[in-house]
């Protein structure tokens, strides 16, 4: 049975303040809920632009929900990828039309599509933004950097909750931390995150986080050898004496890829995987890099048949279905559409190498919620003892908090206490 909104002080909360945000894990149900809003104001309304990422919208199931859901309106439905947002491309000029001139319900799956500030689709949504007569976001979790990713979002709600330019709120709700790393980051805490909350709470219709709780986790940490050491270095001194600056993303990625298939952690790996085998359980294992597919795919460790990569060259749903049906491991990247995966056959998830992105980790674990029982999943992550693999994890931990802290405030049974 699909969630639905039962109280009619949500509709008439809506109808007052005109936008608002639902967080919901399952992505049937927060379209459900979406267009229940759009329902309860759909006389007023002359069209309803949804946006959402373009490899999203353009999967069949999607596409099947939003059908659905709009039953007796379709017609007034129009469906745009955010990477439209350029003022030269005909995807951006049909909205702003649709604004211009007509009454519009605009709705934006998720978002954390429009979190950084400094990106042009950002600016040119925020700029359309009163143009809108109601205006909803959808999303999964409220953050995913951090306190900061809030910004953007309260700015397409309603500027005025705020009322303070980028650079006043990162001064009133985020505070500079040195960290282990002597890279000061700005990042809240608790009192700040309470104090932003109960801000936005009026805008907040729905809230359902997913539990990912009873699951046994593992972090395994993993020595370079003596010759691996050596030759990392080297290639460091080499990289840097070659570019005097270069953009610090670009400097991770690089160094990263240099040591992400050392000896003990491809040993580690294949060790877990044979008690995994011997137990007759299936394992996922995440990658960052396309090489690192290609290198299993070719070191001969698995055989034919026992095995399922996705590198982007292949039909995805073929290798879900190869996964589910016979092999015992699939490898992939991180952010692959895993649509069709049932997470109830899966009892390891593997991350052979890390991201500083959380969202990615968060996609990596749907299904895990919905399991009847999560005490046989085991996630493991695989560590090398490095400073940029320690300085991800220090990350990963803090935005944790952060996230954890935050879907507790949002939810109803601590709203009661507060």
């Amino acid at each position: 049975m699909l969630s639905q909104f039962t109280d009619s002080s949500v509709y008439q909360r809506f109808n007052e303040l005109k936008s608002g945000i639902i967080y919901r894990e399952n992505k049937e149900e927060r379209i459900c809920l979406a267009f229940k809003l759009i329902a309860s104001k759909i006389e007023e309304i002359d069209c309803i632009v949804w946006i959402s990422r373009n490899h999203i919208i353009h999967t069949q199931t999607y596409r099947d929900y939003l059908d659905k859901y709009s039953a007796g309106f379709r017609s007034k439905l129009f469906v745009f990828p955010i990477e439209c947002m350029s003022v030269k491309d005909f995807n951006f000029l049909q909205i702003n039309n649709l604004v211009s001139n007509k009454k519009t319900f605009c709705v934006i799956d998720d978002s954390l599509n429009i979190k950084n500030a400094k990106t042009k689709r950002t600016r040119e949504l925020l700029k359309l933004g009163p143009k809108f007569s109601y205006r909803l976001i959808l999303s999964e979790l409220p953050v995913s950097g951090g306190l900061v990713d809030y910004y953007t979002q309260i700015q397409f709600i309603n500027p005025q909750i705020l009322n303070m330019t980028k650079f006043q709120f990162n001064h009133t709700y985020l505070k500079k931390l040195r960290t282990a790393f002597q890279r000061p980051r700005r990042w809240s805490y608790p009192e700040q995150e309470v104090s932003l909350i109960e801000k936005l709470r009026p805008y907040i219709f729905e809230n359902e986080f997913a539990d990912y709780g009873g699951t046994q986790n593992y972090d395994i940490y993993c020595d370079l050898t003596p010759k691996e050491e050596q030759g990392y270095q080297e290639e460091k001194n080499l990289y840097l004496e070659r570019r005097s600056q270069a953009p610090f993303i670009e400097i991770i990625h690089r160094f990263q890829h240099m040591y992400t298939i050392c000896q003990n952690k491809v040993k580690t790996l294949f060790e877990i995987l044979s008690e995994a085998k011997l137990r007759k359980e299936k394992s996922i294992i995440y990658v960052k890099f396309k090489d690192e597919v290609n290198f299993f795919e070719e070191c001969g460790w698995f055989k034919a048949g026992e095995y399922a990569a996705i590198n982007g060259y292949r039909n995805k749903r073929d290798v879900i279905k190869s996964f589910m049906n016979k092999a015992d491991v699939l490898i992939c990247t991180y952010g692959v559409d895993n649509l069709g995966l049932d997470m109830q056959i899966c009892n390891n998830v593997i991350f052979f190498s890390q991201t500083f992105d959380y969202k990615l980790k968060h996609q990596a674990l749907k299904g895990l919620a919905q399991r009847q029982t999560r005490q046989d999943v085991k996630i493991y992550n695989l560590w090398v003892k490095t400073g940029l693999d320690e300085m991800m994890r220090q990350s990963l931990l803090m935005k944790e908090n952060i996230i954890s802290n935050l879907c507790t405030m949002i939810s109803k049974e601590e709203a009661l206490k507060l």
